[in-house]
């Protein structure tokens, strides 16, 4: 029988990813237990983003609130690497000050590993160091891209896949997409 937490993995290129880990941090909350939401490349515009400021027992901090492709601004690669890594030691810096916690979410933070802003290596070090800070840690990890190696260290697995979806000829639409 497994002691330790979960690490969970939300990913695939379907809607549902994010949608699933506010679910979990509603359902840990819900249960009087401790959620630290991180999200990487959103921005505070999104509906979630209100409710997750309010939710008790829910720590939400956001890192690293661009991504390249969806800035207006012209960012080099290496300005965006350099960026990145200050916000990856951030998130680290703030998550070593964590002592109680029953869920991290670390939302999009895949797309991270697939776009290489981080190895795969340094997710799976944090995971197993964060898992050793706060025993009995779960661990949600989201995004598109999921890598061979950080599917050898999830413990459950879920890809979300596109059947059908109306982009690019309908915009995002406030409460369905953000």
């Amino acid at each position: 029988m497994k002691k330790s937490g979960l690490v969970l993995v939300f990913t695939g290129d379907g809607k549902g990813k994010t949608t699933a880990a506010i679910g979990s941090a509603v359902r840990m909350t819900g249960w009087g237990k401790r959620v630290v939401y991180c999200t990487f490349f959103k921005n505070s515009l999104s509906g979630e983003m209100k409710v997750l400021k309010n939710l008790k027992n829910c720590k939400l901090f956001m890192f690293c609130r661009k991504h390249p492709a969806f800035s207006r601004k012209d960012i080099k690669r290496k300005e965006f690497e350099e960026f990145f890594a200050s916000e990856w030691t951030n998130f680290r810096e703030a998550f070593r000050k964590i002592k109680n916690c029953d869920l991290l979410i670390m939302d999009e933070i895949l797309i991270a590993v697939r776009d290489r802003f981080i190895k795969e290596k340094e997710i799976i070090s944090f995971v197993k160091q964060a898992q050793q800070q706060v025993p009995g840690l779960n661990i949600i990890l989201t995004g598109r891209g999921m890598s061979e190696s950080i599917s050898d260290i999830a413990d459950i697995i879920t890809e979300m896949k596109c059947i059908k979806h109306p982009y690019p000829n309908v915009r995002a639409i406030r409460g369905i997409e953000y």
